[in-house]
C-alpha cells in the first residue's frame, strides 16, 4: 500500500483481496481435479515459493522510512520509483518528519499499542473485528462442504461469490455519508443477521429463500467487510507502529480461522447452531467497529504523536476548525 498513491489503495487493496475469491474458486477445481489431500497441498502451496522470492525485488516502504527519520533513504526510493514509471532525472527532497526518530530515542512496538490510551482500545476492538471476520469467513466456507449437492461446486460457488462485494465496497467506502467505519460495522451486521434468519428456516423450505441463499448472503457480506478491514486497519494505525498493529489483528485473525472448522461440527446440537454463532459473532462485531473513528478524507498519521492532534481525532460532538474559529464567529463575518 506504502508505494500507491491515495487515490489507487482502495483500488490495490480490492484487487489483492479479489484473489481470496478466485483461490477458493481455483481450489475446488484442484481438488477435484486432484483427490489424494497431500498432492493437492503441494499444487496449492507450490506457487508461493515463487511469491516469496518476487516478495524479495521490492524495496522497502518510502513512507516507512520517513517516519523512521531516513529522509535520505526515502528520497532515494521514492526517485527509484520515479525511475522504474518512466521519470528520469527526477529529485525528491523531503522536508524533515516532525516526529521522526531520533538517535537514541526509543524504538516503537508492540508494548506502544497496550501503553496508549488511544492504540490500546483501537487494537482490542479491531482485534475482535479481525477474529469476527475471519471466524464467520472461513466458518461459512468450510461449512459449504456440508451442504446439499456437490461439494466441489458448492466451495466453488461460495468463492464466486465474493466477487460482487467488491465493487460494493469500492463504492461504499468512499462516500461521505458510508465511510469506513459504517460500511465495514453495516456489512458485519448483514452477514450477522442473514445467518440468524436462518434459524426460521429448515432444509425442507423449498423456495429461492433457503439456508444456502442465506449463506450465500452472509458469505458475501462477510467478505465485503473483510476487504475494507485490511484498509480500513491501515489507515487507523501511524506508521511507525502499523506493522506491529497489522501483525496483532492479523494474529487474533489466525485464532478465527482456527476455531472456524470446529463450528460446523456444532450441528450435532442443532441445526442452525452454526449460523447462530456466525451470527452472533458478526453483529457484536460490526456494533464495536461503530465505536471507532473515521479515516475518509483524514490524513495517515505518522507517528503516535500525530493522534492528538484534532485533525486526527474522532469528531462527534463539536466541529473542528482548522483556523481556530467557531461556528458564530464564521456566521457573524458572512453577515457583514
Amino acid at each position: 500500500m506504502s508505494f500507491c498513491r491515495p487515490c489507487c489503495v482502495i483500488l490495490t487493496g480490492t484487487l489483492t483481496n479479489m484473489m481470496f475469491a478466485v483461490g477458493i474458486a481455483v481450489f475446488a477445481a484442484l481438488g477435484y481435479c486432484i483427490r489424494p489431500w497431500r498432492s493437492l497441498a503441494i499444487a496449492v502451496n507450490s506457487p508461493g515459493a515463487l511469491l516469496f522470492l518476487l516478495c524479495l525485488t521490492l524495496p522497502e516502504s518510502p513512507r516507512w522510512l520517513y517516519a523512521q527519520g531516513l529522509t535520505r533513504k526515502a528520497e532515494e526510493v521514492m526517485e527509484y520509483l520515479a525511475l522504474r514509471n518512466g521519470k528520469a532525472g527526477a529529485t525528491v527532497k523531503l522536508k524533515p518528519c516532525a516526529g521522526a526518530l531520533r538517535t537514541g530515542d526509543a524504538k516503537h512496538g508492540l508494548s506502544d499499542l497496550v501503553r496508549h490510551p488511544v492504540l490500546r482500545w483501537r487494537t482490542v476492538i479491531l482485534m475482535f473485528v479481525w477474529y469476527a471476520c475471519s471466524l464467520v469467513y472461513y466458518g461459512l466456507t468450510m461449512n459449504a462442504s456440508e451442504q446439499k449437492g456437490n461439494r466441489y461446486v458448492n466451495v466453488a460457488m461460495y468463492g464466486l461469490v465474493e466477487l460482487p462485494a467488491y465493487p460494493l465496497c469500492m463504492y461504499f467506502i468512499n462516500k461521505p455519508w458510508a465511510g469506513r467505519r459504517k460500511t465495514t460495522a453495516g456489512f458485519l451486521m448483514f452477514a450477522g443477521s442473514s445467518c440468524l434468519v436462518t434459524m426460521f428456516l429448515s432444509d425442507s423450505f423449498d423456495s429461492w429463500i433457503n439456508i444456502t441463499s442465506l449463506a450465500l448472503l452472509g458469505k458475501l457480506m462477510i467478505s465485503a467487510a473483510f476487504n475494507i478491514v485490511y484498509i480500513y486497519t491501515s489507515e487507523l494505525y501511524p506508521t511507525v507502529i502499523r506493522n506491529a498493529g497489522l501483525g496483532v489483528c492479523s494474529m487474533s485473525c489466525r485464532f478465527g480461522g482456527i476455531f472456524a472448522p470446529f463450528v460446523p461440527s456444532m450441528k450435532s446440537l442443532h441445526q442452525s447452531m452454526p449460523f447462530v454463532v456466525f451470527g452472533l459473532t458478526g453483529i457484536s462485531a460490526g456494533c464495536l467497529d461503530l465505536l471507532l473513528p473515521e479515516t475518509l478524507n483524514k490524513p495517515i498519521a505518522e507517528t503516535i504523536e500525530d493522534l492528538h492532534t484534532p485533525v486526527y481525532q474522532r469528531i462527534v460532538e463539536k466541529e473542528v476548525y482548522p483556523f481556530g474559529e467557531d461556528k458564530s464567529n464564521s456566521k457573524h463575518k458572512a453577515q457583514r
